[in-house]
């Protein structure tokens, strides 16, 4: 070979090598952009998430914002002065609450009277002894829930037969003292001697029983104290001392003659004096009680507006309060449902 001249036959593997380098290279950028592919798709879906999220939650706020209205359109209403029945607008609305249409996405709208419930803590000893019977519980058990409620309202720490104060509690793990002041919310009754998650929560129906409802469907806290017969279940129409012939006649009444309450052939009371003419006698005891809890008006609503967009939902609940034509937000929880 002449001096200064370059051959290739000095280094006969050098093509091999590089067709081994340029082949690592290209495997090399091919995972590089594979993964920022991947990275760009989860982020891209990761937004999407982010904006069916954030249409979902303002789908559920206009919910309640149309639920809203619905109360405050029904106290202007002459035809529906003076009292609230469930086949009245704010209750009863398929038309804006079920499935409502709204840009790209629906939302659903349940309103619940909370004075359809008893008020936990102007109940008497009777009327809880009552329900819990009427729930299914022992009527040893049914002493103990109830004394042991009553002695977590009231101010004192003398332990009433059956009840409990601080004592019991603290001897607990862990331990806490009794509140000795009114329940601030439904969950408290929890952490009441007694109380047991499947009383709290109810029991579906099964092939031989049918469904209990639990306390907290039963009984509120925001309240003004007292119950409207319009929209009262049987079960709590019995624990203010109506037999079941008396439950049946206000029901007949009051769901017209279709039986389903919420339709436009539904009879609502106008006044106490009416349901209690309706149910005829009671004995005078059961019968003072009950007027001093008995309206057919509401002021305290809670409204469950559920917002969903392609498969992403999100609920709301709001606690409203109406005095008039003026409804306030007294209560916000927002709750995080599956997709």
């Amino acid at each position: 070979m002449r001096s200064g001249v370059f051959s290739t036959e000095r280094f006969p593997d050098n093509r091999g090598i590089a067709i081994v380098i340029v082949l690592w290279v290209v495997m090399v950028l091919s995972l590089l952009i594979s993964g920022f592919a991947f990275t760009m798709h989860v982020e891209t879906q990761v937004a999407s998430y982010a904006r069916k999220e954030l249409k979902a939650e303002m789908l559920a706020r206009s919910g309640i914002e149309v639920a809203r209205m619905q109360l405050i359109l029904g106290a202007l209403s002459p035809t529906n002065s003076g009292f609230d029945a469930l086949n009245q607008d704010w209750s009863t609305n398929e038309l804006l609450y079920v499935d409502h249409e709204l840009g790209d996405g629906i939302f659903n709208v349940k309103v619940t009277d909370e004075e359809s419930k008893i008020p936990i803590n102007r109940a008497t000893d009777l009327q809880l002894k009552r329900l819990f019977g009427l729930l299914g519980a022992d009527p040893a058990d049914g002493d103990v829930i109830t004394d042991s409620i009553l002695d977590w309202i009231d101010t004192d720490d003398l332990t009433r037969l059956n009840g409990a104060e601080s004592d019991y509690y603290q001897s607990l793990s862990p331990p806490y003292r009794a509140k000795n002041g009114p329940l601030d919310r439904v969950e408290e009754l929890l952490l009441i001697r007694g109380v047991t998650p499947e009383l709290y929560q109810g029991t579906p129906a099964t092939d031989t029983d049918p469904a209990r409802p639990g306390l907290a469907e039963v009984f509120t806290t925001t309240t003004t104290g007292n119950i409207n017969v319009n929209t009262a279940s049987a079960i709590v129409l019995q624990a203010l001392g109506l037999d079941e012939a008396q439950v049946q006649a206000v029901l007949s009444r009051r769901d017209g003659a279709d039986g389903i309450p919420g339709t436009d052939d539904d009879l609502p009371f106008h006044s106490a004096d009416e349901f209690f003419a309706a149910i005829g006698n009671l004995d005078p005891a059961t019968k003072q009680a009950a007027q001093a809890m008995v309206t057919v008006t509401s002021s305290f609503f809670t409204v469950k507006s559920t917002g969903e967009v392609g498969g992403v939902k999100r609920t709301i609940l709001a606690t409203l309060y109406r005095n008039g034509a003026n409804v306030q937000t007294v209560m916000w929880r927002e709750v995080r449902e599956g997709t």
